[in-house]
């Protein structure tokens, strides 16, 4: 296989990720109760939604182009955490305590954390610089994510007395 067919299939197995990460993520919305949850689950959805369209950007690049390696796509700064500092403004913690909610939050977690391991891993293994340079930042926002959402998990532990 050659390094362009291995990239393509690598890129293949990094939007299928993205995909099922972001239907995780639009289930968790439509079925959270509170706004807080919504929110955080939808925001990570439309975050997922821009991983995928960049990794499928590079996909569909023609067989014959050389792959630019001048710069990174740059991903739009992280809407997330200000969703999160804001809705803990205004939402009372005290009502989102819901127990399904909590789970799905744990596994948003777990989801994030094999996003940044799987993205980590494909860093290590890229054979270009760019390449190692697109999965690292693809890993760093996932670490990301994982870091709003282990601060969303801590915040819906304290409202429930469990934390």
């Amino acid at each position: 296989m050659s390094g362009r067919d291995a990239m393509r299939k690598t890129l293949e197995e990094a939007i299928r990720f993205e995909t099922d990460g972001r239907e995780f993520f639009l289930k968790a919305a439509e079925k959270a109760k509170s706004y807080f949850a919504k929110l955080i689950f939808e925001t990570i959805a439309e975050e997922e939604l821009g991983h995928i369209k960049r990794v499928k950007d590079i996909y569909d690049q023609s067989p014959n182009s050389k792959i630019q390696t001048a710069s990174l796509p740059i991903s739009q700064i992280s809407n997330l955490e200000n969703v999160f500092q804001e809705a803990k403004k205004k939402i009372d913690l005290n009502r989102i305590a819901d127990a399904d909610e909590l789970e799905a939050i744990r596994l948003a977690v777990q989801l994030e954390i094999k996003g940044h391991d799987f993205y980590k891993r494909l860093a290590e293994e890229a054979l270009s610089e760019f390449e190692k340079a697109f999965y690292h930042q693809l890993a760093q926002e996932e670490s990301h994510h994982f870091s709003i959402l282990h601060q969303v998990e801590e915040a819906m532990m304290k409202s429930t007395g469990l934390g």
